[in-house]
């Protein structure tokens, strides 16, 4: 292989690693103002609603499949909403709470604010004043005068409640039981907090208002153990407790899982700006399993941003192949690309090394159990989600996240089907079980 043609090949694998983008990313595609496409906008809707609400008070969701783009709309709508004048403040909650726990109602109250504080701080807000306090140190006041906590360290209580809430579940638990029967007035002492931190932000910095986003919630999802408890504990947090998740003069994004909905239907009329949803792209219809053209018009755009495809792969019709093995999953089309430019033995690359790099990402997604592929192969015939009890659906989520199974919206509603690169192998093992049966879909929610 010529050295420029390495080269070619080095530079192209970097582009396409999987990262979030800027909307001024050379690489970013802006998908929601193709309009072929015909895709509702999440982020102008999200940011509509902040815009438009009646006060400077809002809470709403966002959600999205793994690699569906969430971080990457999120940077669009908090330039977006930059653009607009608002104080834009961005957390991970990971820097807070543990993934893998279940999240209590009383955690979270204190990390909500806690990481409001933090944020400010980062941002240099009250960089001129000497009478702006942490949240921490509010809270250790807090607790000092409302709550008896026996059995805590009073040093862990004192120096680093932050910390302790992320690290140390046994803290954690002592905490709650101490906290238990003074909820009420954690929230009261919370609110007032933030009402006169943000009355305090100088009006040049505030601007149209504050805007705090609380993300990769969507990825808390516990262990193999404890999944159920997990599950349950955000069901509880986004729909007993969505009162205490609304801030005084601010505006609240939450990233919540995909499976919240499934959970509890009616989760969105709790927030003011509902629950917008990112989907892949539909690069087959529905209705006759067609390839939808505007679809692989844009996995294309896409790829282009990323490198030379023609060049790497010769034929057009190449590129729409993969795009339909991904599913219309932007990560795995470039994954896909990945292991072609890994096996080139040749520019353009040869069928084989296509082949090759194709059996490699699907050999990821394999075996697959028989029990599985039954269920896999009632979403596959009936397009719709098949859960036959709410006791199964740590195991849905399991199938979503690992690209198992992909949700689409189609015409403001959304279908399920098993992912092209399995689907085959699917029906195969469902065929040694017998007949599937498929259950009677229920309209999906829109």
């Amino acid at each position: 292989m010529a050295p420029e043609d390495k080269i070619f090949l080095r530079d192209f694998f970097r582009a396409l690693e999987d990262r979030p983008l800027d909307p001024d990313d050379p690489a970013y595609v802006g998908l929601y103002d193709d309009r072929d496409l015909q895709l509702e906008d999440p982020v102008e809707l999200l940011a509509r609603s902040i815009e438009w609400a009646p006060t400077n008070t809002s809470a709403q969701l966002l959600s999205g499949f793994r690699g569906a783009g969430k971080s990457t709309e999120l940077r669009r709508l908090h330039r977006q909403l930059t653009d607009a004048g608002y104080l834009v403040l961005l957390v991970d909650i990971f820097d807070y709470l543990s993934p893998s726990s279940p999240v209590d109602v009383t955690d979270f109250v204190m990390v909500l604010a806690g990481a409001l504080s933090d944020a400010l701080d980062k941002e240099k807000v009250f960089a001129k004043s000497t009478t702006h306090e942490s949240y921490w140190l509010r809270l250790k006041s807090f607790l000092q005068s409302e709550v008896e906590l026996k059995d805590v360290s009073a040093k862990l209580v004192v120096l680093d409640i932050k910390a302790g809430l992320h690290t140390d579940p046994t803290f954690r638990k002592r905490l709650q039981k101490g906290v238990e029967g003074h909820f009420a007035e954690l929230v009261r002492d919370m609110q007032a907090y933030v009402r006169e931190t943000i009355t305090a932000i100088p009006a040049d910095r505030l601007g149209s208002g504050l805007v705090l986003i609380m993300d990769s919630l969507e990825r808390i999802g516990g262990t193999i153990t404890n999944a159920q408890d997990v599950q349950e504990s955000l069901e509880r947090l986004f729909t007993v407790h969505a009162e205490s998740l609304q801030l005084p003069q601010a505006h609240v994004v939450y990233t919540v899982p995909p499976w919240l909905k499934i959970r509890a239907p009616s989760v969105s009329t709790q927030f003011s700006g509902g629950l917008q949803m990112l989907h892949p792209l539909s690069v087959r219809r529905q209705e006759d399993a067609e390839p939808d053209h505007a679809s692989l018009h844009a996995m294309c755009r896409i790829v282009s941003k990323r490198g030379d495809w023609e060049r790497l792969l010769g034929k057009h019709e190449v590129l729409d192949r993969l795009a339909l093995e991904s599913g219309g999953h932007v990560r795995d089309l470039l994954r896909l690309l990945s292991e072609i430019v890994r096996r080139a033995d040749g520019l353009p690359v040869s069928e084989r090394a296509v082949e090759r790099a194709i059996t490699q990402v699907q050999s990821e997604m394999l075996p697959i159990a028989l029990d599985d592929a039954r269920w896999l192969q009632r979403i596959a015939v009936s397009h719709d989600a098949s859960l036959l009890e709410i006791s199964k659906l740590p195991r849905l989520v399991t199938f979503l996240d690992s690209h198992l199974v992909l949700c689409y919206r189609e015409n403001g509603r959304e279908w399920y089907d098993v992912h092209p690169l399995i689907r085959d192998e699917v029906a195969k093992l469902a065929a040694t079980s017998g007949t599937v049966e498929v259950p009677a879909a229920e309209p999906s929610e829109t």
